[in-house]
């Protein structure tokens, strides 16, 4: 950004294209909560979505899309409409001269993420992901706890969300760039390639339409190589019965589960190991193992944030509007995760 920033304390002019569950239960209510941020203007095609925003926000409401960016009191465009829109709107609204936010999936590929970047470097304006979950208490109980090295080196990662669910609505088309992988992979994506290392990563996927309607994928499973990381597992289901834990850590002093609200660690101190001595002869009393007591530490933490993850994301969005720090989610940080999603794609045939 140059001469378009924000100035301190001013409060930022929002439309919002979509008034989804996206678009208006995550979106607008956080806006509305937010001191520093109003809703002038909204779009969606369903009239008594537009007439609800109208209601609440006093705001501009267009049927169309495009009408958004083109309204003259919008500083921020925030694109929460379909999945395979996202590229075209966030790109006309950065040629309108407007900042502009968009939900995950940011693109469809690289190519439509690399044209939204010239796109913000052209017009000189902020282009963000909504990547809430960077923000997420537990996430961040585990990013520390791998920064202190507490389990030692990670050999193995796996992230997942479980439930069973039949969806009916439009995430379930191909045609709108739906699906599981689509939905909520961005979230554990993005969460997960920190962890790794390297964004050179070799990768296996299994997309599958099992139990809902239309014809995307709603079980997922990646396997993440990168280039001197550990492995790393990403699983997404909605057929899926019994309660898994959402995160499992394995590293060579111990291990890290974690749910929602809760984080485990279970934890060896090294200087309590003593050393080890290979015999290659047979075991005695045909006992294997080292028959070593190990001490073990535990701890359970349960984060707690202040503010919710959503809201926190447009704290740093706004002082990025204005000046005062970086972009909380930059598209040159998704790019990867876009690309492991083409690619997952393409590999399954499930386009």
């Amino acid at each position: 950004m140059s001469g378009t920033m924000q100035t301190q304390n001013e409060q930022i002019r929002v439309g919002i294209m979509g008034l989804g569950r996206s678009g208006w239960d995550i979106h607008a209510n956080t806006i509305a909560e937010h001191d520093r941020f109003a809703v002038v203007a909204v779009s969606d095609p369903v009239a008594e979505r537009r007439e609800e925003a109208v209601t609440r926000f006093g705001c501009e409401a267009y049927a169309e899309s495009h009408e958004v960016a083109r309204d003259p009191n919008v500083d921020l465009v925030v694109v929460a409409t379909p999945s395979d829109t996202h590229a075209a709107l966030a790109t006309a609204s950065l040629d309108a001269g407007r900042h502009v936010v968009v939900e995950k999936p940011m693109a469809r590929d690289v190519g439509e993420m690399d044209a939204m970047i010239e796109a913000a470097a052209r017009s000189k304006h902020l282009l963000s992901c909504f990547q809430p979950s960077r923000f997420a208490p537990v996430y961040l109980a585990i990013c520390d706890l791998l920064r202190e090295e507490r389990i030692g080196r990670v050999v193995h990662i796996r992230h997942g969300s479980y439930g069973f669910q039949r969806r009916t609505d439009w995430q379930m088309l191909r045609r709108f760039n739906g699906g599981e992988l689509s939905n909520t992979g961005p979230h554990l994506i993005d969460q997960m390639l920190p962890l790794l290392g390297s964004d050179e990563i070799e990768l296996f996927a299994d997309l599958q339409h099992t139990i809902g309607a239309g014809d995307a994928e709603d079980h997922v499973k990646l396997v993440l190589k990168p280039a001197g990381g550990p492995v790393a597992e990403i699983e997404i289901s909605r057929c899926w019965v019994f309660a898994q834990p959402e995160w499992i850590i394995c590293g060579t002093l111990g291990g890290i589960e974690a749910d929602r609200n809760t984080v485990r660690v279970k934890w060896l101190d090294p200087a309590t190991l003593g050393e080890l001595t290979l015999d290659e002869g047979p075991p005695a009393g045909r006992k294997y193992g080292s028959g070593e007591q190990l001490a073990w530490q535990e701890e359970t933490l349960t984060p707690e944030q202040q503010r919710r993850p959503f809201e926190m994301y447009y704290d740093r969005l706004y002082t990025a509007l204005t000046g005062g720090g970086p972009n909380p989610a930059t598209p040159e940080s998704v790019r990867t995760q876009i690309d492991l999603i083409a690619r997952a794609r393409k590999m399954t045939g499930l386009l």
